[in-house]
């Protein structure tokens, strides 16, 4: 329902920007040429947005990251091992969930390199989404490392 009104309230400001850009008074000419102007400046940025997020992707932002964090677990997953638990689950879990968004990531290296430009930017949006998850990911990879951390420096206590 929202839905069908926002479509129809864009559909009447499109309606009304197109009657008064041709049969407008000159202010309302003037205005319309604004609008018009600024919606295009949005899609500007947009584009923008795309080819931003795709030279991240290709400049492997958050892989160096994710595998300087995965090592970071790996020596800390050593030392605990013995202990066991929910952080050893957590630890394997996180690494599993690395090793998935690599493969996605070198899957979509993979088609983007022999993509046409149209099929290039309907695999932004899935770049743009794996980058997100690179960023979770690594967000998550970080307060891991650091609960290790604790619970090894609590552990030799």
């Amino acid at each position: 329902m929202i839905g069908r009104l926002l479509k129809f309230g864009i559909l009447i400001v499109i309606g009304l920007v197109g009657y008064n850009y041709f049969f407008g008074t000159a202010e309302e000419k003037a205005k319309s040429k604004d609008i018009i102007g600024k919606v295009s400046d949005i899609g500007k940025a947009g584009v923008g947005l795309i080819k931003e997020e795709v030279a991240k992707f290709k400049e492997g932002k958050y892989d160096s990251a994710l595998d300087k964090i995965g090592n970071g677990l790996q020596s800390a997953k050593t030392q605990i091992e013995d202990k066991g638990g929910k952080l050893m689950d957590n630890i394997e879990d996180w690494e599993s969930k690395k090793e998935a968004w690599s493969k996605e990531r070198d899957r979509l290296k993979e088609l983007f390199s022999t993509a046409t430009e149209a099929q290039k930017e309907a695999l932004s949006e899935e770049i743009k989404e794996l980058n997100e998850k690179g960023e979770k990911l690594e967000e998550e990879g970080e307060a891991l490392r650091q609960a290790t951390q604790k619970e090894i420096s609590t552990g030799e206590n």
